[in-house]
Parts: C-alpha cells; sequence; structure tokens
C-alpha cells in the first residue's frame, strides 16, 4: 500500500510538470501567434509607410529591454563588432581616431601594430579609405571599412600637419593584422619599492600578460615592498583570465566564482589551478565607477580571501554571466544565462539594472536591502551593487575649463602641433613643459576664440529665465549683468587658475605621442592622488594589515 501511495505521488508529480511543461510552451506559442498577427496588420494597414526591418528591431529592443542591460539582439551588420568586443581580436591597423570637423581623426596608434610600421601618427587627418572619401561619414561606418580580413589591403590618404603651417598629403598602403588590445599597457616601478601594473581589458592573454610583468618586477627587485594593480576603467572581458589573474597571488585550489542560473548544468565552479607567483607581497587595488565584471571578481575575490586592499571607488555593479547563441540569417543574441557568486557568498550584481548615476557608477542602495557577508578574517563586505572599497577616495574631478579644452580638440590639436616641432622628449617620468610653453599654450586658446560654460553661467541663464516668467527681471537687471560681467572676468582667469591641472593633462598627451600607451601611464601616475595613497598604504605595513584584520 505504501509504494502504491509512493507511485501515485511519483505519477502526480511527473503529471504537474508536464501540465506545467505544456501550459509554459501553450504561453509561448499564443503570445507568438498573437505578435505575428499584430506586426501583420500594422504592417498592411498603417496610415504611413512602414519598414518592416526596422519595426521588428524595436520591438525586439523593447522586449530585452525589459530584462537586463546586457542581453542584446545583433543584426548581421552588428556581429562582427559584438565579436571584437568579446575577444579584444579582429583584422586591423592598430589605430583609434575620433570625427573632428566631419573627418576621421587619427588619436591613438598602437605600437608595433600596422599603421605604426607604417608611420602613421596621431593627428593624421583620413581623408579618403580605399579610394572612397570620409568626409561626412559617420564614425561606425569608418569604423567599418577600416576592418577586414587579416593579410588583406588598404590604401589610406592622409593629411599631415607638419611644422609651422606645412600641411602634407600622404598615401599609405599597408597590410591588415590580426589586432589584439593590449592587456597591459604598463608595468614598472614607480617609486625604488613600489610597482604598478595597469590592467586595462581582461582579454585572451590577460592572465599570463600580469603573471609575467609581476614576475619580472620583482625578479628584477627583490626588495619590492608590494604592487598596484590598477583596474580602473577596465570594463572586464573573460571570466577564465580573472580567475588567473586571481591565482598569481592566491594559493592553488582557492574558489574564485561560482556561477549559478536557471539552467543547472550551466552552473560552474571556478577554482585556481597553477601554484601561485606570491602569496604575501603586498597588493593594493585600484578601482572606480567603471571598474565592471571580471575587475570585480578580481578585486571582490582578494578582498574576500583579506590577500590585498581595495581603494577608489565602488565598482560599476555586473554580477552577470552572458553567452552568445546563434539565430537565423546570420544574427545572433547575447543573453544572461547566470550570475556569479565570489568566495564570500555575496553576488556583486546591483540589484536595480537601471539604476545608474550619470557617470555609469551605481545608484546608493538603502542599508534595509543590502545583506551582510564575511570575509576570511571576518570582516563585514556587502552585496547589492558592486565592491565598496577598502579605504573610500573621492572620485578625482576636472575642471570645466580643462574639459572643455580636451572635449572641444584643443589640447589635442596644441599637442599635434607640439609634436610636429619637437623631434623627441626625454623620459616620460622627467619630461616637463616650462611656464613659456605655457603661455604658447594659452595664445593658442585664444586664437581659436575658445568658449565655454560654467555651472554659474548655466544657473544664471536659469535666473534670468525665470525673472523673466515671473515679470521680475526688468527690476533685477543692472544686478544681473554686474554679476555675469564679473563672472566673465573671473573667467578669463581660468587658464592661469588651473594652469597645474591642464598642463598635467598636456604632459600626458605629449609623453603619449612619443612613448605611446605606456609613456601616456608613465607619466599620469606622476600626479595621481591615487595612486599616491596606494603608496602610502604599501609603505605603511601597520596601516595595510589593520584594514585587512579590522571588522567593520
Amino acid at each position: 500500500m505504501k509504494r502504491t501511495g509512493i507511485k501515485i505521488l511519483l505519477a502526480l508529480a511527473v503529471v504537474v510538470s508536464l501540465t506545467s511543461a505544456v501550459d509554459g510552451y501553450f504561453e509561448i506559442s499564443k503570445n507568438i501567434d498573437v505578435f505575428s498577427s499584430l506586426y501583420k496588420e500594422v504592417n498592411n494597414y498603417y496610415v504611413d509607410e512602414v519598414e518592416p526591418s526596422q519595426l521588428m528591431r524595436h520591438c525586439i529592443d523593447g522586449m530585452l529591454k525589459t530584462l537586463d542591460p546586457f542581453t542584446n539582439y545583433f543584426s548581421e551588420s552588428q556581429i562582427e563588432n559584438a565579436r571584437i568586443q568579446q575577444g579584444g581580436k579582429f583584422g586591423g591597423i592598430g589605430i583609434e581616431f575620433e570625427m573632428m570637423n566631419g573627418l576621421p581623426v587619427v588619436t591613438e596608434v598602437w605600437q608595433n601594430q600596422p599603421a605604426d610600421k607604417a608611420g602613421i601618427k596621431a593627428g593624421d587627418i583620413i581623408k579618403a579609405i580605399d579610394g572612397a572619401s570620409t568626409d561626412k561619414r559617420s564614425k561606425a561606418d569608418v569604423e567599418k571599412v577600416l576592418i577586414g580580413q587579416p593579410n588583406s589591403i588598404i590604401s589610406l590618404n592622409l593629411e599631415r600637419k607638419e611644422a609651422g603651417t606645412e600641411i602634407k598629403q600622404l598615401s599609405i598602403q599597408l597590410k591588415r593584422e590580426e589586432i589584439q588590445e593590449t592587456s597591459v599597457p604598463f608595468y614598472g616601478m614607480i617609486t625604488p619599492d613600489v610597482a604598478c601594473i595597469k590592467l586595462k581589458i581582461f582579454n585572451e592573454h590577460a592572465g599570463q600578460d600580469v603573471k609575467d610583468a609581476f614576475d619580472s618586477l620583482k625578479k628584477a627587485n627583490p626588495d619590492m615592498k608590494g604592487v598596484i594593480l590598477d583596474l580602473r576603467g577596465n570594463p572586464g572581458g573573460l571570466l577564465n583570465e580573472a580567475v588567473n589573474i586571481v591565482n598569481i597571488f592566491v594559493e592553488k585550489n582557492r574558489l574564485v566564482v561560482t556561477t549559478k542560473g536557471k539552467v543547472d548544468e550551466w552552473n560552474n565552479t571556478f577554482k585556481t589551478l597553477n601554484d601561485p607567483s606570491d602569496t604575501k607581497i603586498a597588493l593594493v587595488m585600484i578601482t572606480n565607477s567603471m571598474s565592471a565584471s571580471a575587475s570585480e571578481i578580481v578585486s571582490g575575490t582578494m578582498q574576500d580571501y583579506d590577500r590585498g586592499v581595495v581603494i577608489g571607488q565602488k565598482t560599476y555593479g555586473k554580477g552577470l554571466v552572458q553567452v552568445t547563441k546563434p539565430l537565423s540569417y546570420n544574427t545572433m543574441l547575447k543573453v544572461t544565462t547566470a550570475k556569479y557568486y565570489i568566495p564570500s557568498g555575496r553576488c556583486i550584481q546591483a540589484l536595480n539594472y537601471a539604476e545608474k548615476n550619470a557617470d555609469g557608477s551605481v545608484k546608493r542602495i538603502p542599508d534595509s536591502l543590502k545583506v551582510a557577508f564575511k570575509t576570511q578574517a571576518g570582516r563585514k563586505v556587502w552585496d547589492g551593487g558592486g565592491v565598496d572599497p577598502d579605504v573610500v577616495l573621492d572620485k578625482p574631478e576636472h575642471s570645466k575649463v580643462a574639459e572643455a579644452l580636451y572635449t572641444q580638440h584643443i589640447i589635442f590639436d596644441w599637442v599635434s602641433n607640439y609634436v610636429s616641432t619637437h623631434k623627441g622628449i626625454e623620459d616620460p617620468a622627467v619630461f616637463k613643459l616650462s611656464d613659456a610653453d605655457y603661455d604658447h599654450f594659452s595664445a593658442f586658446v585664444k586664437s581659436r576664440n575658445f568658449n565655454y560654460k560654467t555651472d554659474t553661467e548655466a544657473k544664471l541663464d536659469a535666473l534670468r529665465e525665470a525673472t523673466s516668467d515671473e515679470k521680475y527681471f526688468e527690476a533685477l537687471k543692472a544686478g544681473y549683468e554686474t554679476i555675469q560681467q564679473k563672472v566673465k572676468a573671473e573667467k578669463e582667469k581660468d587658464l592661469q587658475k588651473n594652469k597645474t591641472e591642464i598642463m598635467t593633462v598636456l604632459e600626458n598627451e605629449i609623453a603619449g605621442r612619443y612613448f605611446y600607451a605606456y609613456g601616456k601611464v608613465k607619466k599620469s601616475y606622476q600626479n595621481d592622488k591615487e595612486v599616491a595613497k596606494a603608496i602610502e598604504l604599501i609603505r605603511n605595513a601597520d596601516q595595510y594589515n589593520r584594514i585587512l584584520t579590522a571588522s567593520k
């Protein structure tokens, strides 16, 4: 009787399961039928002509928008760029560019890549590609024609400003190569006892690149006290490379991350597989609001094991795993299949996908929605959105004038002029612009009729609008115009008031022109307050250890 009862229960469970599955498939089938009918009727009878493929794209994007920001559909024309973003590898010439005055201008040349070997320089204007003019084309269109199969030939017509006002026309033919973005643009000793490794992206060589960098620094500097791992602005990449980087500083067979989703067979546990390089050396990781995904696995795992100190700002909050699924007609879906959990058990994914600050950072989450977890040493850490640094530093702020000079390409153009009249500079670490150089820059700025709006001016405009609407402006006009003139007079002093900051930006850009990304990063570290704090922590063993053992 007992066995019969068990059999009946099992049979009922199967029936319930099958019924649930049938109901699910029925709902899918019903809604697809409804959508198909609606789509057909709109195409046939809507008052204006509609573009069927465009209408469908809006439907797909609208549907996926209700899920999370990382589940995306890629049309046939978008697939190549999607693959590049995933693996960081493509057939190209090794440049970055921006559209300026309707034309693509080379802003960075990657060292030892085809463009570099062919003599292309930052500041070169790309006038034509394979004989077709680039004038007024979109950035996406230009990117599409620059990328191609490795070993294919591409022809560029360039315009270069030489010393003075001479304009040189160049015609260059070069061969595309398989390009992979450099994962470690800089590593080196930034003080006699502290090293720094800048990790830009988690591509398929990132783990080995970081390990090679660390091992070579340690071998050449046996008295090295610590290493800084700079993860600022790193968007992530390959999960297994995050595991490999953790493994450099953490013992073999330690848990790094677990992925959990709806499909059980896709759930995975990732552990360190190799003997580490060093489990004792002081380690400081610098993060910001754009440190995401694999960057958060590394910084969060090190924090969970109390292996290093995290400083900077809260990270982005991306704890989701995506896979790509091929669709019909050579299209593709990138779909979120799981969440990842680091050793303490916490998930770093932001609770609210849609709510972000203007800079992409996670909005503050009420304490009532957070769950506390503990590191190996018993320190409290929290889920709910990103990795909270052990030492929180204010986000570096830039003056309005410096931002405007940069976004209006005035800094870029002056640096291009400087490079055209200077054959080279000394080591980036000791290079400095003179006061005379800055005077020349100031004159250049004035010659460009440079203008920008300060926050004060924006608020004055709002005040004028509000007082005009309420009929108060005429009574306040004299006072308003006095304030306006005083603001204008003070604004004219901005170039001198912010000289130190602007000089730093100029020096960084110049170092990058002569020494590529390596030189730009190396120079920037000289005036980097977050790097300075990391050095201070490494040199102060008591403070470093106190942070890693203090309960929160």
